[in-house]
Formats: structure tokens, C-alpha cells, sequence
């Protein structure tokens, strides 16, 4: 199994329509990309210098589905969309 874990940081101005069409896009891909196993999202809930404000952990069988979620017409949607608010991610895959 791959584990995808991504870390978000909103753009200053990023509103909170914006915010939350990030988070909805985000749920989303558990329906909408077949190779998706398992997807938790939430913002976050602490505060410090070092926090961001969003996070997803997403679960594939293997890299090869992994590759598929990211060239999948969800996630593309999602990158020329509402990401768009994003200023910067953090993100790692790895196996477990």
C-alpha cells in the first residue's frame, strides 16, 4: 500500500468559498478515482509557526495507482481549479 500525505497552506487572501472548495474537491476524489482506497481531509485545528491550514492522507495499492489519481480528470480539475487558493504544499508518499 502507498500512503499519500499532503500538507496546505491557503494563499493570505484566499477566502473561505475558496477554503472550502478545496476541502470539497478533496473529498471528493474517494468517489470519483476508482484507485483511491481511502481518503481522510480536515483543516487544522492548532496553531503555531510551523502549522498549515489543511491536510489529506490518501491510501493507493501501489505507485502505479497513485500516478493514475494524480493524471485522473478529478485531480486536474482540482489543480487548474480550486487550488488555485493554494499557496504551498508539503506532500510525501510512502509504502505501509
Amino acid at each position: 500500500m502507498l500512503r499519500h500525505i499532503v500538507l496546505v497552506t491557503f494563499k493570505p487572501e484566499a477566502t473561505a468559498e475558496q477554503r472550502a472548495a478545496v476541502r470539497s474537491a478533496v473529498e471528493s476524489f474517494s468517489v470519483q478515482v476508482p484507485e483511491v482506497r481511502s481518503l481522510v481531509c480536515g483543516e487544522n485545528v492548532g496553531s503555531g509557526p510551523n502549522h498549515h491550514d489543511f491536510a489529506m492522507v490518501a491510501d493507493f495499492d501501489d505507485l502505479a495507482a497513485f500516478r493514475r489519481y494524480i493524471a485522473s480528470p478529478a485531480h486536474q480539475a482540482y489543480v487548474q481549479g480550486p487550488a488555485k487558493a493554494v499557496a504551498k504544499i508539503a506532500a510525501i508518499q510512502h509504502e505501509c
